[in-house]
């Protein structure tokens, strides 16, 4: 497998300075963001991804994989970014789902966002890249591999995939649904999304109930049973040609996270974390 970082946290650097960061840490490569407010804006990727690519080279590091915000062909840029993706070899694109718009009407929603996942097939297919929704709780039609699956179900396995976010899956099911979510969306890993949640009693800020509610917490603190996980994984014959890409999410930043973390703190626990990953993923 090839280890990679996602950049999002480290945006206050260049892209040379997160690089030097993550190739010290002893990460193959980035999950580089290539989105509004990322290190590269789509307006401008023609241009800038090949040099951040060559930048990244030069430090030792890959560009197999970018964070992207596609939904369909409609979109302004999606075109563009793909082909630019493309042009580098970054055939990973990993985008966000559609939004759970409310009850009552889910069926009517997820019959929208499979007509725009025929769309992401259709660009996956004319510039060879592969899009991959990301699962996330919450208000998301990817919070669980059931919905997710209704949602890509009749496209190409080679062209849409899923960036398989165990963390958010383990936090919607935590006792098996989790791993049912995986089984089901076994054919479709493009990316292993690596972050881990706990259960904080607080109250909400504007009502001020008490309630249960998930924040992001270290590797070893978390949710996520990360040694079985990647037996599982393996067991449907993930990583069978040894690069299958795993991205550690150090989003340890606002209200999301246990604790608010500075950069130089952020670093610190990517290292911890890094090393406890490797750990498991090896037992």
């Amino acid at each position: 497998m090839r280890y990679i970082m996602f950049t999002k946290h480290l945006q206050t650097m260049s892209i040379p300075e997160a690089g030097k960061v993550i190739k010290e840490l002893g990460f193959d490569g980035v999950e580089l963001t290539v989105r509004p407010n990322g290190h590269i804006h789509p307006q401008n990727v023609h241009e800038a991804l090949p040099r951040a690519v060559e930048q990244l080279r030069e430090i030792g590091l890959e560009t197999p994989a970018l964070v992207v915000e596609i939904h369909n062909r409609r979109e302004e840029y999606s075109a563009n970014v793909c082909q630019a993706a493309a042009n580098v070899g970054a055939t990973e694109l990993r985008t966000s789902s559609h939004r759970y718009q409310g009850f009552g009407t889910i069926r009517e929603q997820i019959a929208a966002a499979h007509k725009d996942a025929k769309e992401l097939e259709s660009l996956g297919k004319e510039f060879g890249v592969r899009l991959d929704i990301h699962c996330h709780s919450g208000d998301f039609l990817s919070l669980n591999g059931g919905v997710l699956s209704m949602v890509i179900d009749q496209t190409d396995p080679k062209h849409v995939g899923v960036s398989l976010d165990v963390g958010h899956l383990a936090t919607e099911g935590g006792k098996s649904g989790w791993r049912a979510s995986i089984d089901l969306l076994q054919d479709r890993v493009g990316i292993v999304a690596v972050k881990s949640f706990g259960w904080f009693h607080e109250p909400d800020p504007k009502t001020g109930v008490v309630r249960w509610v998930p924040k992001l917490v270290p590797l070893d603190k978390g949710n996520v049973q990360w040694r079985r996980t990647f037996e599982l994984l393996r067991q449907v014959g993930w990583d069978a040609d040894g690069k299958a890409l795993v991205s550690v999410h150090s989003e340890y930043q606002g209200g999301g996270s246990w604790r608010s973390l500075g950069v130089p703190e952020l670093i610190d626990q990517t290292r911890q974390d890094f090393a406890y990953l490797k750990q498991q993923a090896s037992a």
